[in-house]
């Protein structure tokens, strides 16, 4: 079964589909459309493999496109010769446009790729990069503290934007993260505008619920959160079954479950079978980072409750307390996950939006 329509897996597919739609000139390229089916010809293919060639700096042959024209194999293509794309903290979910960009964090997976759709949605004047979580590709390991995690994201969106006021977000556990940021940021005695929280433990909960969840030392249940994750993701089901995991050895569940995802297309076809383990090493580090926050917010927190989330207890997770202004509760259509997956994403990107507005910046 094909990923969601138009919905890049990774920095290579993402490149690749912005190239894919600008010669073809039409929008939702699906992973595995042949080119050629989209109404791409020879000429359209030569201007293509040019580009290719020269955005990637490496070398790609019309007789390898030709080969297997789809977005996916070309990513194989390419993630051959070098995967350090994948590793780049800064991903340009949108990056066109001339209002003030938006940063956003990634929950517990650590795949900012995951807020493509909001991306679409907020318009095409407004920027959104996501923050990649350092550890979920390559080597280096994941930090172990929040405070390390969120200086490292500042030294990245520094590189886009140099200084405030800056509008950042974050879903599940990448909004403790933005939270962190706001505040180191703050005491450098930057402004940040925006700061806004979709549907997420505020850190004081986070302490108190952690030792009650067997998510993470019970790894099968692990596998079905992230396997129930690809039903909104990428809408499809990987037929994951928890006793076929149980009576397999740890090793072996790690197999398991990445030969599934990457037969119905929630990961790429050459997706290492590290991903899982490091998907784990994102989420332990999160829930072990023991993160007190230093001081207040001194700027408006907006908080996007999932009307049907049964990951948030209560109505406002307690991040009222983080503040020293009142909370701008919104409360938004779908779960914890789908939230930020059609058809609500469209409410969130709207609720973004008129924070953005509300908070008068240029």
């Amino acid at each position: 079964m094909p990923p969601h329509p138009g919905m890049p897996r990774d920095s290579y597919e993402l490149r690749l589909s912005r190239l894919w739609s600008d010669v073809l000139r039409r929008d939702g390229v699906g992973m595995q459309e042949d080119f050629f089916a989209l109404g791409g010809d020879r000429a359209t293919a030569e201007a293509l493999v040019a580009e290719i060639s020269a955005r990637f700096d490496t070398p790609l042959s019309m007789e390898a496109f030709l080969e297997a024209p789809t977005i996916e194999r070309i990513g194989c293509h390419l993630r051959a010769r070098s995967r350090k794309l994948n590793v780049q903290p800064l991903i340009p979910l949108q990056p066109d446009g001339s209002k003030r960009p938006f940063f956003f964090l990634p929950g517990g997976e650590g795949a900012p790729l995951n807020a493509y759709a909001l991306a679409r949605w907020m318009g095409p004047d407004q920027p959104l990069y996501g923050l990649q979580t350092r550890g979920l590709h390559g080597e280096r390991p994941p930090f172990e503290r929040i405070e390390d995690m969120a200086a490292d994201h500042i030294e990245t969106l520094r590189t886009v934007q140099p200084r405030g006021p800056y509008l950042l977000g974050g879903h599940c556990s990448g909004g403790m993260v933005a939270l962190e940021m706001a505040l180191q940021l703050q005491r450098n005695g930057e402004q940040v505008a925006v700061l806004a929280v979709c549907d997420a433990w505020s850190p004081a909960n986070l302490s108190l619920r952690m030792p009650n969840e067997t998510f993470l030392t019970d790894l099968v249940e692990f596998y079905s959160i992230v396997a129930a994750g690809f039903r909104y993701w990428f809408d499809v089901d990987i037929g994951l079954k928890s006793d076929e995991m149980r009576a397999l050895d740890p090793r072996q569940r790690i197999t398991r479950f990445m030969e599934l995802a990457r037969k119905h297309g929630a990961y790429p076809p050459d997706e290492p079978d590290a991903r899982i383990e490091h998907i784990l090493a994102l989420y332990r580090a999160a829930s072990d980072s023991a993160y007190v926050p230093a001081e207040r917010f001194r700027g408006p927190i907006t908080f996007l409750r999932a009307i049907d989330s049964k990951f948030c207890e209560t109505v406002t997770e307690g991040w009222e307390d983080l503040t020293t202004q009142p909370l701008r509760l919104r409360m938004v259509p779908g779960n914890h996950v789908s939230l930020l997956t059609e058809p609500h994403v469209r409410e969130v990107a709207n609720e973004l939006r008129a924070a953005i507005a509300e908070a008068r910046v240029s």
